[in-house]
């Protein structure tokens, strides 16, 4: 979904991707380091690699990320991306299960597999979505239209 969407708005507009995970992670691809703090890391993706931040360069993000960071040191992590990696206050497409715990993004899709026995967390973040998904039951270009990014803002418009 998040490569879908970057493909189709990069076109248009330059603009970032970010992706958020609460574990390390020993192979990164073609990154480096570019910020650090307690309980997280955020690295650069320099080229395109098998990761989903990899991909997201090469589905045409002007710069890629990846963060690693747990719940409890987020809200710091999100702070430090947004000051050293987006300046420019350009728009970012997040792949993350837990950000929309801390902030409201434009729009929050969430993606869920008819088997899933959901944690707590991830319960909350799938009823703080603008739109839940049966991993298996949508079309990509279907959402891709509904998707307007319009006055500095992402909208989803109504099925």
């Amino acid at each position: 979904m998040a490569t879908a969407v970057i493909r189709s708005f990069s076109e248009k507009f330059p603009l970032l991707a970010l992706k958020i995970s609460p574990h390390v992670h020993d192979s990164l691809g073609n990154t480096t380091l570019v910020a650090e703090g307690e309980g997280f890391r955020i690295f650069r993706d320099l080229a395109p690699h098998h990761k989903n931040s990899g991909q997201f360069l090469e589905a045409g993000a002007l710069l890629s990320f990846f963060m690693e960071t747990g719940d409890v040191h987020l809200a710091e992590a999100i702070e430090v991306f947004m000051a050293v990696c987006n300046p420019m206050n350009r728009p970012v497409i997040c792949e993350s299960g837990a950000l929309g715990n801390l902030c409201e993004p434009g729009i929050s899709i969430f993606i869920s597999h008819p088997d899933d026995n959901l944690p707590a967390h991830k319960l909350t973040s799938m009823r703080l979505s603008d739109l839940v998904i049966p991993a298996k039951l949508f079309s990509t270009p279907g959402i891709i239209d509904r998707i307007l990014f319009t006055e500095n803002k992402w909208h989803l418009l109504p099925a």
